[in-house]
């Protein structure tokens, strides 16, 4: 398997051409592969299958025949048959990709768990949830929200790369609410020891505090405007919650996000961490 393998399940809706087109321009920056997948659900009638799969595939190469001829080489089609979330998991544990590309299906008033939230949780790799209405190609500003958590470093090294690969600007911001001084000090601390890491890196980089009320609901709400103010082209997160005392865009932050993004969402998902 070659590097930067990029996965990208489809359902041809808007938003997943989106994430595929968006896969293109990284593919050509990295020198990647493209795997363009496509589910047909276990709903389907197994009397109509080969006529299904045969539609779908040919849907599958129209979207890769839009590429020119050099870059087709890299892109690889494949049908599947079954369980929407199941399948994708199994494809994506047997390709070990560097990224997964996808379009989001999270509606803001739908409280049911979508495909895409449901995915967050069992995929191993940084999965790009293009999630509102960007469709600019390429990744100028970087937004990265930093809490007092160990995993933070994670989304650290994954902006680099890909600021890296882009050019991108990156601004480090922290939702807070508190007005306790010694919290205070320690984000401050935290967020100047990331930017440190960038300005070493000699890639762009801007510092804010976002002052905000407290909830969740609230921090998102004030990342996700921020990244529209400055039209921002990702935010990067972490997805998953270690403790009651590490809330800050993980878990539920993660969900709200996601449902109420206008740009890419970039989910880490922490790896262990040795409690030292």
């Amino acid at each position: 398997m070659s590097k930067n393998v990029i996965l990208v399940p489809t359902n041809f809706s808007s938003r997943a051409n989106i994430a595929y087109r968006q896969s293109i321009n990284f593919a050509e920056r990295t020198n990647g592969d493209v795997y363009l997948l496509h589910v047909i659900p276990q709903k389907a009638k197994q009397e109509n299958l080969d006529l299904e799969i045969d539609a779908m595939h040919n849907q599958v190469l129209n979207l890769v025949d839009d590429c020119d001829a050099n870059l087709r080489r890299r892109i690889h089609t494949r049908i599947e048959y079954g369980p929407v979330n199941s399948t994708i998991v199994k494809v994506e544990k047997e390709l070990k990709p560097d990224f997964m590309f996808i379009g989001s299906d999270a509606a803001r008033n739908d409280h049911n768990r979508s495909i895409t939230l449901k995915l967050i949780d069992k995929i191993s790799c940084p999965m790009v949830v293009f999630a509102g209405r960007f469709d600019k190609v390429g990744c100028e500003k970087i937004v990265l929200p930093v809490d007092l958590t160990k995993e933070t470093k994670q989304k650290v090294d994954l902006t680099q790369k890909i600021a890296r690969i882009y050019g991108s600007k990156v601004y480090v911001v922290s939702a807070n609410s508190s007005s306790d001084e010694a919290t205070l000090q320690q984000l401050n601390k935290r967020i100047a020891d990331v930017k440190a890491i960038f300005d070493k890196l000699k890639i762009e980089c801007e510092t804010r505090i976002l002052k905000t009320e407290q909830g969740t609901e609230s921090m998102a709400n004030a990342v996700n405007d921020f990244a529209d103010d400055i039209e921002a082209s990702a935010v990067v997160i972490m997805t998953r919650q270690e403790t009651k005392l590490q809330k800050f865009f993980v878990g539920s932050m993660a969900t709200k996000l996601i449902k109420k993004a206008n740009v890419p969402i970039v989910c880490v998902s922490p790896k262990e961490l040795n409690n030292k």
